[in-house]
């Protein structure tokens, strides 16, 4: 996101917040470098607009990236609702997340988790809390680093002037292919090459872009021998 244009759409449009991805945004992978965090807190904090930062790849980042300096929620703590989840972090099948805001914006989410009657499973919250305070939460993070750095250096390998861009971590990459590629005709195309992908297009919000993308999921297959011969094949027909 671009701090000018940001100031200049808030100036224009009566935008009460935004939602940003800093750590690694789905599906294009891309991180947003601290000088970029500071200026887009200036901009937040200049027009009182409300940040909700989702931070689901904190567990790929903080500790691991020497250029991570924390979440946004540390600039603007009071124009901040800051949220990470476990469900890619711990386990999918576990809907839990965590949520830190500012004391301004307590009374606000209190009242509207409460007329809209939220609630997170009981069981899951124990289960999530016991694997945190065992230390297996650490363990399994752990691990999912390790295959993380697997997969994305398998995917570096077969497509090398791709794989050093976004989040070097990523669960999925984002693919530059041929523009003059239709969506649904690429798609089936893949598939009936055993590869599931998704055409960028699936994601745009608005009016279509020129340029054309896949997302390309790095955690889908049973084995990382599957995701290498997958990869190849789809090198093989991008080509």
């Amino acid at each position: 996101m671009l701090p000018d244009e940001l100031d200049k759409q808030c100036s224009q449009i009566n935008i009460h917040g935004i939602f940003l991805m800093p750590s690694c945004c789905n599906p294009t992978t891309v991180m947003i470098p601290e000088f970029r965090k500071k200026e887009l807190a200036d901009i937040i904090r200049k027009h009182r607009l409300i940040l909700i930062e989702d931070d689901m790849h904190a567990y790929l980042t903080a500790g691991i990236l020497a250029s991570y300096e924390g979440p946004m929620y540390r600039l603007i703590p009071e124009q901040t609702v800051y949220i990470c989840g476990t469900s890619k972090s711990i386990c999918s099948g576990l809907r839990v997340a965590y949520m830190v805001f500012g004391e301004a914006l307590r009374e606000r989410i209190l009242r509207a988790i409460f007329n809209i009657n939220v609630k997170t499973s009981s069981l899951e919250a124990e289960i999530i809390t016991e694997l945190i305070l065992s230390g297996k939460a650490r363990e399994i993070v752990k691990q999912k680093e390790q295959l993380a750095q697997t997969t994305n250096a398998i995917y570096s390998k077969i497509f090398p002037a791709n794989g050093n861009t976004g989040h070097p971590l990523s669960f999925y990459r984002w693919l530059p292919i041929s523009s003059d590629v239709h969506e649904e005709k690429l798609e089936k195309e893949l598939e009936m090459r055993g590869i599931r992908a998704f055409h960028s297009n699936r994601f745009v919000s608005g009016q279509t872009t020129p340029e054309n993308y896949l997302r390309i999921a790095l955690s889908s297959t049973n084995t990382v021998e599957e995701l290498d011969t997958g990869l190849n094949i789809l090198k093989q027909f991008v080509d």
